[in-house]
């Protein structure tokens, strides 16, 4: 066997591609230290939202000209058509470079261009898809791909049988690990005695979740703490209109009121802990680190209009075991999110109904299963 193992991972450039290929470079490091192997990590594609994140987990960053075809008329697809064949040809140079005994694919922009480099290099490749409806790049990565890992069952009949697997979406391995302590409850400025309401703009902010959610707070005051991630484009100006509406209507409770631009990963997962209730986008990381929370949540999936239908369809297989409520972004309104939340605060009945769906649903062995069909493949190759 090679003296080091090399894996090399690709994905998007937004925390739900970013955050599951760090849970899977740590649970690789866990298994192949078992091994006794030495290993490096590589990340090629385009860029991250944040490249600290991958320098903190010793993950050595490649960057090349990623391409994305949107579902709408833009200019820019024109201009990322002509980067394809830059990006690809970048890839192809990197991996024959570093030349990885597997590569793991998280699918976006970006990871097609990879993804083909490493199948004309024969590198044995996984790719993973996170939602119900696949995107076009998965589609395509799924005809060089080894093995496909999905996170839902409905994704199941757009792939072949025979190299699909459904095991969820991978989180921290860690996740388990991460204990709420009354140090938790001081830096987010909340009383542990009192209802603890999440509201999750996502890491780029959803901006009609901000503003519907900004009318509504005032209302939630009134039965519960407020923990507000807006995004931190959005930050500036959604609080300052959340306080206004709390000034004019709730005054006395507006040191209940916590927003923020951005929550760190591990602060992340602590405040899911400690809450109540979440209101989300039913992205799959969400859906997945929610769900291993054991959390009641009220998801606002992204409407088919502007992404597809993939979140409506991720949103819907989670309901179905009864692990949330589900609002269509057409028919939320203030009233609907400050009653459904006061709903779930209030029912303890529908509120450990909906905690014990969620847990049901949890699929917190989904890094260790990906990594254990990566070291397979890396073993098989010794043979």
């Amino acid at each position: 066997m090679r003296d080091t193992i090399r894996l090399a991972l690709t994905g998007g450039a937004t925390g739900g591609h970013l955050y599951p290929l760090i849970a899977i470079a740590k649970e690789f490091k866990k298994q192949s230290s078992a091994r006794g192997w030495t290993i490096d990590i590589s990340y090629i594609g385009g860029a991250v939202m944040n490249e600290k994140i991958l320098e903190k987990e010793q993950i050595t960053y490649h960057t090349i000209a990623s391409s994305k075809i949107r579902k709408y008329f833009s200019l820019q697809n024109i201009v990322d058509v002509l980067k394809f064949p830059v990006g690809f040809f970048q890839a192809l140079f990197k991996l024959y470079g570093i030349m990885p005994n597997v590569l793991f694919s998280k699918g976006g922009p970006g990871s097609v261009q990879v993804v083909c480099a490493a199948w004309l290099l024969h590198i044995p490749i996984v790719v993973h898809e996170s939602d119900s409806i696949p995107g076009r790049g998965n589609r395509i990565s799924a005809l060089c791909a080894s093995r496909i890992a999905i996170s839902f069952e409905k994704a199941k009949k757009h792939f072949p049988a025979k190299k699909t697997a459904l095991i969820g979406q991978p989180i921290d391995p860690d996740f388990d690990r991460y204990q709420v302590t009354d140090d938790d409850y001081s830096t987010f400025h909340l009383d542990k005695t009192r209802k603890i309401i999440v509201i999750l703009g996502g890491s780029q902010g959803s901006q009609k979740i901000n503003e519907i959610a900004s009318e509504a707070i005032p209302e939630m005051l009134r039965y519960g703490q407020v923990v507000h991630q807006t995004g931190a484009a959005h930050f500036q100006d959604i609080h300052l209109v959340a306080q206004g509406y709390i000034l004019d209507q709730i005054p006395t409770r507006k040191g209940d009121y916590h927003p923020y631009g951005f929550i760190p990963h591990e602060y992340l997962i602590t405040l899911l802990k400690m809450a109540d209730v979440v209101i989300s986008r039913a992205g799959s990381g969400s859906i997945f680190e929610i769900a291993a929370a054991g959390i009641a949540s009220i998801l606002v999936p992204i409407p088919e209009r502007t992404a597809g239908r993939h979140q409506i369809e991720n949103a819907y297989e989670y309901a179905d075991v009864g692990a949330c409520v589900v609002i269509e972004e057409g028919n939320l309104t203030k009233h609907m999110l400050a009653t459904f939340t006061k709903k779930i605060l209030e029912d303890a009945g529908m509120r450990d109904n909906l905690k014990a769906a969620a847990k049901n649903f949890a699929k917190p062995d989904a890094a260790a299963q990906v990594v254990r069909e990566l070291i397979s493949l890396i073993v098989s190759q010794q043979k």
